[in-house]
């Protein structure tokens, strides 16, 4: 009778816990020296929405104050029934049906067998029934070999020690072309991890359900042979002038036929055409008159906007545009589709979640005072004066090229949170901007935001940044502990001997995401609408606009931690 009596009691036990772990709030109890502020950053949460959970406590509670909080292991745990076997999962953000399968040892058909309701596709917080599930071990983490600098280290003897060629480190390193500096944290290499050795891309909205019947005819045309191309200056700027034109394109090459060759191994009937377009106008009209392009699912390139947007106006087939370009707003076609969204869905995005989680902060726009950028700086203020109850906004520019460190710190307030909203993509300005803004971090609660993280950013230490908790949104997010990238890196340096730069990712992204996409749907129209995409690097969300072309829509919000992860807000 004892040990039924203790089993009934284990039992309600085992049961309790299952449950508290799935309690989607928990209590906390305040330490001393912490604010509403630094433990809403700590669940990833704003000052204002914290606040709503606790309306009855302020911004700085006293030590052993009870508060709410979300439960970091909402979902996170398996619901297990006292009496019941049966287990079950909570789907999180960013899982994938793949990810789950391999969790709980069970094949991706027999998670379906098991949950009708994913008929109509995996989505966030479904309860899914896992079937004869063998917990497995999980996947180590992707992540670095991390080495802090030290007195008497060189970049001779770090590749030594750790047997890398500095052409790595400096890739995965960038500010180490500046010097090596004590103190300084690297990183190395990618540790291993067990994995797949093949790359299966995990995807949102769209699922992918390939047609490997089907031929996909695919051309691609880049600038292979520049020795006779005059750079033009202006075109030269929106690439990254540490790079040659000869080097964007192969690196884009290469990463295209990493994609166009992982899709054959998958068994995806793919005909491939290359051009060789000389970044010439009249050599485009030379390949248009005399190439056979009936029956093409897609034409990838130009490389440049005018010249795929040229293309277009002559062809019939789609023609994907894969890089950005400032003037792609003012060219568009029908059958010219744009892989990167407008500046303003960037803004958009931003200004969006700024309103919603507007609680009285204090807001500083810090602009370069460039003409080109005034029209985008007012349109900004008036969307931000819009905002609910809007208290204080101040606009500083530069005055004789230089930012008013007094200005700055007479705008700021000690007793609000500081919004402080970067709107320049000028080097000189950024730099001045969080060279002031570092100086006040321990003064002074401030969240840096920008329109973009862009080439301004590239001598940036990201430490600081992180203390600023800087918020950006981007197209582009390389999650380092998605087991793809680790073996996308890993096949591209076996095939190439080198680790892949961004237009090496963004050729692979683009190429990799199209051509499933015709393979699913059958065209690539129908593909693109069919839903949002996750590949390597970037997030593809494409919508037809008003004039009846397609354009990547797909914007990601991200803030740096202290730590320097990075955390997607949405």
């Amino acid at each position: 009778m004892k040990k039924i009596k203790i089993l009934i009691v284990f039992l309600f036990l085992t049961s309790a816990i299952a449950i508290a772990q799935q309690k989607k709030y928990v209590s906390y109890t305040v330490k001393k020296g912490e604010t509403i502020k630094s433990i809403a950053r700590e669940y990833h949460l704003s000052t204002r929405d914290l606040l709503r959970l606790n309306p009855d406590v302020g911004r700085k509670p006293k030590p052993n104050t009870v508060i709410i909080v979300p439960n970091k292991n909402y979902g996170k745990k398996e619901i297990v029934k006292a009496v019941d076997t049966l287990k079950y999962h909570v789907v999180q953000p960013k899982e994938t049906l793949f990810g789950i399968s391999k969790k709980y040892g069970i094949t991706i058909e027999a998670l379906k067998n098991a949950n009708a309701l994913l008929e109509n596709g995996l989505k966030i917080g479904m309860k899914l029934v896992i079937p004869n599930a063998i917990p497995t071990q999980q996947k180590d983490s992707i992540a670095y070999v991390m080495h802090t600098v030290v007195k008497g280290d060189t970049l001779f003897n770090l590749t030594k020690r750790y047997d890398v060629h500095i052409a790595d480190l400096l890739q995965l390193n960038p500010e180490l072309k500046h010097g090596l500096k004590l103190g300084m944290v690297l990183k190395i290499k990618m540790k291993p991890v067990e994995i797949d050795e093949e790359i299966i891309e995990g995807a949102f909205a769209f699922q992918e359900k390939l047609d490997l019947e089907k031929e996909i005819k695919v051309v691609l045309m880049l600038p292979y042979k520049i020795d006779n191309f005059v750079e033009d200056s202006v075109r030269v700027k929106s690439f990254k002038k540490s790079k040659s034109l000869l080097n964007i394109v192969t690196d884009f090459h290469m990463g295209a036929q990493m994609a166009i060759d992982s899709l054959r191994k998958k068994g995806v009937q793919i005909n491939v055409q290359f051009f060789d377009t000389e970044n010439s106008k009249y050599k485009l009209q030379y390949i248009l008159n005399s190439a056979n392009f009936e029956d093409v699912d897609v034409v990838i390139g130009p490389l440049f906007f005018d010249k795929a947007h040229f293309v277009s106006t002559h062809l019939k087939a789609p023609v994907l545009a894969p890089i950005f370009s400032k003037k792609q707003p003012t060219l568009f076609a029908e059958n010219l589709i744009k892989s990167s969204p407008n500046p303003d869905v960037y803004i958009n995005k931003l200004l969006t979640y700024m309103k919603r989680t507007y609680n009285k902060e204090n807001i500083l726009i810090i602009n370069d005072g460039q003409e080109e950028s005034q029209h985008k700086l007012w349109k900004i203020v008036n969307k931000i004066k819009a905002f609910d109850s809007i208290q204080n906004i101040t606009v500083i520019k530069p005055e004789e090229g230089f930012i008013d460190n007094e200005k700055i710190v007479e705008s700021l307030k000690e007793d609000s949170d500081n919004w402080v909203l970067l709107v320049s993509d000028e080097v000189v300005t950024t730099s001045a901007a969080v060279n002031n803004l570092k100086t006040f971090i321990e003064g002074f609660n401030i969240t840096l935001f920008s329109l973009n993280k862009g080439k301004n950013f590239d001598k940036i230490d990201n430490t600081f940044l992180g203390k600023l908790h800087f918020i950006f949104p981007t197209t582009d997010n390389l999650d380092t502990n998605n087991p793809d990238t680790a073996v996308f890196y890993k096949k591209f340096k076996e095939n190439n001997y080198a680790l892949p730069t961004k237009y090496a990712i963004r050729g692979f992204d683009v190429t990799y995401d199209a051509i499933v996409r015709i393979a699913t749907l059958g065209n690539l129209y129908d593909g693109l609408l069919a839903g949002s995409s996750k590949r390597i690097s970037s997030l593809f969300n494409y919508a037809q606009q008003l004039n009846g072309y397609i354009e990547n829509v797909g914007v990601q919000l991200i803030q740096y931690s202290e730590d320097l992860t990075p955390v997607i807000l949405e």
